[in-house]
């Protein structure tokens, strides 16, 4: 269960205003956050498959408007003053459930 505490590392802690404010719309900077969020996860003896799936789906992810997507076609956070945290709770479930899928399933 460190790879949960690895996410978190990587995605809060290692993230600063300029990651979080420029990764929509912004390749570099996406690719920054990505290259900083990745270090927690090295500590942890995942392939470099692993670590380069891990790394991909979270620059898509963060890249694009999945997310938003996402919830619009569930009707989800419809209300402005909800959507901010639900956003954020939906985005880190679907890094952790792919992160998970990949620690279990791939070598």
């Amino acid at each position: 269960m460190n790879w949960i505490l690895a996410h978190f590392a990587g995605d809060f802690l290692l993230q600063n205003d300029w990651m979080a404010e420029n990764k929509k719309n912004s390749s570099f900077a996406c690719l920054v956050h990505v290259f900083f969020y990745i270090i927690p996860f090295m500590f942890l003896g995942l392939s470099a498959v692993q670590l380069s799936l891990i790394a991909v789906q979270h620059f898509i992810q963060d890249r694009t408007r999945f997310v938003v997507w996402y919830c619009n076609l569930l009707g989800k956070f419809r209300k402005k003053e909800n959507s901010a945290i639900g956003y954020m709770i939906v985005d880190n479930i679907f890094h952790l459930l792919w992160i998970n899928f990949v620690i279990l399933y791939v070598d």
